[in-house]
């Protein structure tokens, strides 16, 4: 056995696809066997040793059983820490997994990368670089997951249930009910893929934007390849949720955008791209600021299916409409002037190469041979009979300009890539609106509500389902409400019930913030909320709470009982002495890491299991969500 472990080390040695900075990439390798590659077979056949082992001979022709050198592969004598195929630097691969040379198919590659980042989190000003339990999972060590897990704590808030200030019975769950949810977002999405989908028209994420140090309420200081990870994982599993006409839009500023635009460019495809909106999302200058005062974010805007999709048109900024005058009291009403040129050359049109009388001086006038007139000569005719053409009040213009009516001009137009403040409001709005809701300054970086109006309504139409699955202070979980769209909405952090859920439920009560008076909000709808029901997350909360050794000894016993640990870890062979000579943050990271994060929370599969003790109201619920019998 040795020998043929050394045979092969050696042998795969030889080929930079399998090795990164001398370590051999055992996911490059078995994905290589399964597929068969050549590079790989031509290697093992120089090799007597493993051609016997793992080749046969059939009919003068050697048969390769990529079953057995898998298993030969997978097993942990042979190169136990190398269990990804991604795991030094960052850059451009092919589709074959070796960085960028000459291929024309791009993708982009980071350490580990074909992992799951459990990305569980926790309030930011701990200062750590990484919370506890993100944790990074290789494939091979997922197994339930992503399985859908049991929702408990359910609770109906319409206006009857706010007035009275108690939540109503779930029972059944809707189609049509919106719905908020607290748990760990990954694994919230994979529950709600059996209900929805192919369902959802509109994502809007604002995640954490990986800069350390503005405010986040999330633990927002990944390393740079933690973050793709836990960004990659989220993104996968909401593209099941889109409709097939369906967009997403996410925020970010310029840590992070550009190497979303490429890892989006990979999930979605780069003829689904659809445009970088810059939001300007503040107007004052930062006096302070190194090299450029930052005044804007990223919306990066991609669809499932391009051929699929239609946007609607927005509304004229009101600073538009305001250029359109009435000098000479024309009875058609309010117009503005516009060039009567267009960016052709006479070469190009000689048919818009021809000269106008000036109605002052009786000359001809010409346009210019590199920019030829807007219509044939035919149209221009018709346009000066119709006193279409402007030359001033005076006639005193050399060239003429057309005129274009405001009844004329269609009520919407295309959405543009610039939003500016007026149109799609900026953070003063938002912490103004935060403000008014009582979530004083729990949340620095809020979103102002003219913004999500903008989105929403530029991607979809009342009834239509959207999501988002940052939630924070519920801004876009509120316009939907009010704009009369089905949500769903994740939110993993405990301010969940205090706030997001209260500012929903003064949207059911008609609060006249955000673009409540523009819209002419009166109040109205409803929502339900449910939680992921805890498992090993119960454990790992309270790991994370624990002031000192002692508390960690008591969950240390609590786990021998009632947890579910990994399966490689033994909790009857600690040395306890050690354990409790270990500081306390690495006594924390060792329980942590015994926990298997496979049971984080209740499993569907695990709903009439009495350890969980799952209320029959939440199984009733829970039932009626998955459209199980009861």
């Amino acid at each position: 056995m040795q020998n043929l472990l050394d045979d092969l080390t050696e042998l795969l040695q030889a080929e930079q696809a399998f090795i990164s900075d001398g370590a051999i990439l055992k996911n490059a390798v078995i994905e290589a066997a399964l597929n068969m590659d050549a590079r790989l077979l031509e290697l093992l056949m120089q090799s007597d040793t493993i051609k016997a082992h793992f080749f046969t001979e059939v009919a003068d022709a050697l048969v390769f059983d990529k079953v057995k050198f898998q298993d030969f592969v997978s097993n942990k004598a042979f190169l136990p820490d190398s269990y990804t195929a991604f795991k030094n630097r960052i850059g451009l691969t092919d589709g074959r997994g070796d960085y960028l040379s000459q291929s024309r198919d791009v993708v982009l590659a980071w350490p580990y990368k074909d992992c799951v980042l459990e990305g569980g989190m926790t309030k930011e000003d701990r200062g750590r670089n990484e919370v506890f339990w993100n944790t990074t999972l290789a494939p091979d060590d997922i197994t339930r997951l992503f399985e859908p897990k049991v929702l408990t704590g359910w609770q109906r808030w319409d206006a009857e249930a706010v007035a009275e200030g108690k939540a109503k019975p779930v029972g059944d769950v809707s189609q049509d009910d919106n719905l908020l949810i607290k748990g760990n977002n990954l694994l919230a999405l994979h529950s709600l893929k059996k209900r929805y989908s192919g369902e959802v028209k509109l994502i809007y994420i604002d995640p954490p934007y990986n800069t350390g140090n503005d405010g986040f309420r999330y633990n927002d200081r990944f390393n740079h390849s933690a973050w793709l990870t836990f960004m990659r994982n989220r993104l996968e599993v909401a593209k099941e949720l889109l409709s097939r006409d369906g967009t997403v839009f996410v925020n970010l500023d310029d840590g992070e955008a550009h190497y979303a635009k490429v890892l989006m460019d990979e999930l979605f495809g780069r003829d689904n791209f659809i445009g970088n909106v810059i939001w300007q999302k503040k107007y004052a200058k930062q006096n302070d600021a190194t090299g450029f005062s930052q005044s804007h974010d990223h919306l990066l805007v991609f669809v499932k299916d391009i051929q699929s999709v239609g946007f609607n048109p927005v509304e004229r900024d009101k600073g538009q409409l305001s250029n359109y005058k009435n000098p000479d009291n024309d009875p058609r009403g309010p117009w503005q002037s516009v060039v009567y040129t267009c960016n052709k050359t006479a070469d190009e049109r000689p048919n818009l190469f021809y000269p106008i009388t000036h109605p002052r001086t009786g000359k001809e006038v010409w346009p210019e041979r590199s920019r030829v007139w807007a219509s044939e000569r035919e149209t221009t005719m018709k346009n000066i009979e119709d006193g279409r053409l402007w030359w001033g009040p005076n006639h005193e213009m050399e060239k003429p300009r057309k005129k274009s009516f405001l009844s004329e001009v269609k009520s919407g137009i295309v959405p543009e890539t610039l939003w500016l403040r007026s149109f799609a409001g900026d953070n003063q709005d938002a912490k103004r609106e935060a403000m008014a809701f009582g979530l004083g300054d729990t949340f620095p970086t809020p979103k102002p509500e003219k913004l999500m109006q903008r989105i929403i309504e530029v991607t979809t139409s009342p009834g239509d389902l959207v999501l988002d699955f940052f939630v924070g202070s519920g801004t876009f979980a509120a316009v939907a409400a009010k704009m009369q769209r089905r949500w769903l909405a994740i939110e993993q952090m405990d301010y969940v019930r205090k706030l997001t859920a209260e500012r929903l439920k003064k949207v059911i009560e008609g609060e006249q913030g955000g673009i409540s008076k523009a819209i002419e909000w009166q109040g109205g709808g409803s929502f339900v909320y449910a939680e992921l029901a805890a498992s090993n997350s119960a454990f790992a909360d309270r790991i994370e709470a624990a002031p000192d050794m002692a508390a960690l000894q008591t969950i240390h016993a609590d786990m021998q009982a009632t947890g579910y640990l990994r399966y490689d870890v033994d909790l009857s062979a600690f040395d306890t002495d050690d354990f409790a000579a270990l500081p306390l943050d690495e006594a924390k990271r060792v329980l942590m890491d015994c926990l298997d994060a496979n049971h984080l929370y209740v499993n569907l599969g695990s709903l009439g299991d009495a350890d969980f003790d799952i209320s029959d109201e939440d199984a009733r619920a829970t039932r009626s969500f998955y459209g199980l019998d009861a």
